[in-house]
């Protein structure tokens, strides 16, 4: 998704535009029904709509994009087209509620899709003590708090391709080749990564490294990345570059990272999501398949889609990978999001089920993505983990 320079649109109306023009959430709520203890926060508009995405004004990422004009527990949201026209006037197929925001839903449905949804702003009615309050907690991981985050992510699951929240992943790494993102990977220990085995060479380890608590590949220096280089590599023993089986590797790094709210290391072993489950895959990687690498972390919700991966990949072996995707086929994973993580929540605690592994293309009709099962390689996994 393209996301526009984020920035207030300003704190009044003209004079004279009636309240009937806004959409609110609830439906019952007025403009100047938000007063005494309360007050709306200034219009917010933090992204420029596409066909391919819609507009999505989320409240999550508008809480961490703008804390000084939001509250962490708004009572209200009020959307308006950038041009103070009501919604309804639009055409457009949407939802709004405090929860979620405003989301314009053009792309998802049928008979819609190739309407571009007008740009929208939302304002939130908020107690104005706590405007300008935040909700994120600083804390030191353990193993204990493994797969928890300090940054909420998004989790609107109709949003996909967004930009993340930044932060809000802190086990994702870059793994970086001569100083360029190559690959994903996610970090299970202070001093382990689990990635694919087809983003390695293992001639050239000297020239490899990772980058920890990152966001932005252009913004090396905003006191939260750790950069770290390899000291060994594990690729899996039955591992061939001529094949697309045990895709899986262990980089152990030569210092362990610093743990703390921006840098977490993620859960396994875990359950395996089921069937229609949701699942989240985030990196760098092209946003379209002939496309550009991501300069901002970005995130996708699939969906466990069995047994389409056998069906359409002649070596898809269930028992030791994953197939996700959207029924839509809008959504995947692209080169890039290589070695990062599928995500599944469980009990409160997210675990690392998969590692990108392969796919047809981008997104590309009927063909889901092919990840290696997590779960598959425990005991691998731990032999590596405890080798000198």
């Amino acid at each position: 998704m393209s996301t526009a320079s984020a920035a207030p649109v300003g704190d009044s109306l003209p004079s004279g535009i009636p309240d009937r023009q806004g959409l609110f959430d609830p439906s019952t709520m007025t403009e100047a029904g938000c007063s005494g203890a309360y007050q709306w926060t200034t219009w917010l508009d933090t992204n420029d709509p596409t066909v391919t995405e819609g507009d999505m004004e989320v409240t999550k990422h508008i809480q961490q994009l703008f804390a000084s004009y939001m509250c962490p527990v708004p009572i209200a949201v009020e959307a308006r087209t950038v041009f103070d026209d009501a919604p309804s006037s639009t055409g457009d197929v949407f939802k709004v509620s405090i929860t979620d925001g405003f989301l314009c839903l053009n792309p998802y449905i049928n008979g819609f899709k190739q309407k571009l949804c007008t740009d929208y702003k939302v304002r939130y009615c908020c107690p104005a003590s706590t405007i300008g309050q935040t909700t994120t907690t600083q804390v030191t991981p353990t193993r204990a708090s493994c797969g928890k985050q300090s940054f909420q992510p998004f989790q609107q699951r109709i949003v996909g391709g967004i930009e993340a929240a930044p932060n809000s992943w802190p086990w994702i790494v870059s793994l970086q080749q001569n100083g360029g993102h190559v690959c994903g990977g996610t970090l299970i220990d202070n001093r382990h990564v689990l990635t694919a085995a087809h983003c390695l060479d293992s001639g050239r380890m000297n020239t490899y490294s990772v980058i920890v608590g990152l966001h932005n590949q252009q913004d090396l220096n905003t006191g939260h990345t750790q950069r770290v280089s390899i000291q060994r590599m594990f690729i899996h023993e039955k591992y061939g570059r001529d094949q697309e089986d045990n895709d899986i590797a262990i980089l152990r790094l030569t210092t362990p990272v610093q743990l703390n709210q921006y840098v977490n290391i993620a859960c396994l072993p875990g359950p395996d999501p089921p069937v229609n489950a949701n699942v989240i895959v985030a990196g760098w990687g092209l946003t379209t398949e002939s496309g550009s690498p991501s300069r901002v972390l970005r995130q996708v919700t699939l969906q466990i889609m069995e047994p389409r991966c056998s069906q359409v990949y002649s070596s898809y072996t269930k028992e030791r990978q994953m197939c996700a995707g959207t029924a839509q086929y809008t959504k995947d994973s692209c080169q890039g999001d290589s070695g990062g993580p599928l995500m599944y929540e469980a009990n409160g605690q997210w675990y690392v089920s998969g590692v990108v592994s392969y796919g047809h293309g981008c997104a590309q009709n009927g063909y889901p993505g092919v990840y290696t099962r997590v779960t598959h390689y425990i005991s691998w996994i731990n032999s590596k983990l405890n080798a000198a």
